[in-house]
């Protein structure tokens, strides 16, 4: 009896959590309707593709009732706005781009992909012209343009006119110019499906004419990786990143032991190498042959004179830094931008910071005075191989020893050596004089 009556409460337990969990399932179906905002703004690149098939994925997923496009860009990568429409093209739910205050050169191709476009009062559409103005660019951006405006029902003439100046349309635009169009224009036009004053009053809208209650509306942000990427695939700051990295580099390679310059360098690759591979605009080799091309470097400072892994060394940064871009001309562009930045801040810092504790490191530092025992000529100078002296400043690899009763310059072949340590002449090559400890020798 005592047991029936357990069994009896367990069972109404039970039935009481199971109807509660029912209604919680269907609540949760209630809530279930949701509207995806994806934002589509500032310069379009690899970065910002990778966002936003990303938010598209997740729309799919959750079953999301709508997709609103809230655009406001000045354009950007071809390649990668095509990308994203083609994602928006390809999915099943209903699109709708939202021009909240401009949708310029590769946004238009974004703009026009939704099913339907609706844009803020006063915000514009147009000016697709590509750079370069070459006739291969502009026939396949405009093809582009034409076949998207065709799947979404839109005029593909007008669109064409954006991004070619030769399309003429009586009465809307002439030969020689690109169109560009405000809301109201677009609108008489029949480009834009309507004017709305905000993102409010569209979500409203949609969720009106869907008899949609409880609307959950999503607004995906990019996660760090994605952030990553937009950064350093984003034409202004790469040249930035790329010659952090190569001032940041070249410091540390003149410098013994690891510090800051180093630190920054190595960052501002990684940011550089690492966002372009989550973007999806370089593979992995392409870090793998920019790392060799460091290595080659490395092992030239170990060897005297400036060799062949000296060369396969800058060869290999350098191609690992052009195949890293989406295209020749963006790359060469940033790659010259970082080359000359970089030369002028290097020799900024050399000439006029040179008396600092870091540049002290970099020169030697001393005034080389025929009175203090320096040679002005490095005659006979092939003489002083296996010849024995003494360190009188730290040899880093380069530093002046006395040999015999005269100072000279020397290099070691990487070894640090410090002031005041015994050394040996091991060789001669032209005018530099190659050392290294007596101790090393001696073990």
């Amino acid at each position: 009896m005592k047991y029936k009556k357990v069994l009896t409460l367990l069972f109404s337990i039970c039935l009481i959590f199971g109807s509660l969990g029912q209604c919680l399932a269907e609540n949760t179906l209630k809530t279930s309707d949701s509207v995806y905002v994806i934002p589509v703004k500032g310069i379009i690149n690899r970065g910002l593709a990778t966002f936003v098939i990303r938010g598209i994925h997740e729309a799919e997923e959750s079953k999301a009732k709508a997709l609103i496009f809230e655009i406001d860009t000045p354009g950007g990568e071809v390649n990668s706005a095509i990308q994203i429409s083609n994602a928006i093209l390809d999915t099943s739910i209903p699109t709708i781009s939202f021009i909240n205050s401009e949708a310029t050169s590769a946004g238009v191709i974004i703009a026009i992909s939704s099913k339907t476009l609706m844009a803020a009062p006063g915000a514009t559409i147009g000016a697709a012209e590509t750079r370069p103005k070459e006739e291969k660019y502009i026939a396949y951006w405009s093809s582009a343009l034409r076949g998207a405006a065709e799947k979404t029902g839109r005029n593909p003439k007008l669109v064409a006119a954006m991004a070619d100046a030769d399309v003429v349309i009586e009465g809307v635009k002439e030969k020689g110019k690109i169109l560009s169009l405000t809301t109201g224009e677009a609108l008489e036009l029949g480009l834009i499906d309507e004017q709305v004053k905000n993102l409010e009053e569209l979500i409203q809208k949609i969720t009106a004419s869907e008899n949609m209650e409880n609307v959950e509306v999503a607004k995906p942000d990019m996660n760090l990786s994605e952030r990553i990427a937009y950064i350093a695939t984003n034409p202004y700051i790469a040249p930035v990143l790329l010659t952090i990295g190569i001032v940041g580099t070249i410091t540390e390679i003149l410098t013994p032991g690891f510090g800051i310059p180093g630190i920054l360098g190595l960052m501002a690759f990684g940011l550089f190498f690492g966002g372009n591979i989550i973007s999806g605009a370089a593979q992995t080799w392409v870090l793998a042959l920019f790392i060799v091309g460091l290595l080659l470097l490395v092992i030239e400072m170990f060897v005297p004179g400036f060799g062949v892994f000296g060369v396969a060394g800058i060869l290999s940064i350098i191609g690992s830094m052009i195949m890293a871009f989406p295209s020749p001309e963006q790359a060469l562009t940033s790659i010259l931008i970082a080359l000359v930045a970089s030369g002028l801040i290097i020799y900024f810092l050399v000439k006029y910071l040179v008396q600092t504790p870091i540049f002290d490191r970099i020169t030697l530092g001393i005034k080389q005075e025929k009175s203090e025992g320096y040679i002005a000529t490095n005659k006979d100078i092939g003489e002083l191989a296996g010849a024995k002296g003494k360190a009188i400043t730290s040899l880093r690899p380069a530093g002046v020893a006395i040999i015999g009763e005269r100072k000279h310059d020397v290099l070691t072949e990487g070894e640090f050596v410090p002031s005041g340590t015994d050394i040996v002449v091991i060789r001669v090559e032209g005018s530099k004089i190659i050392v290294k400890s007596r101790e090393k020798e001696n073990a």
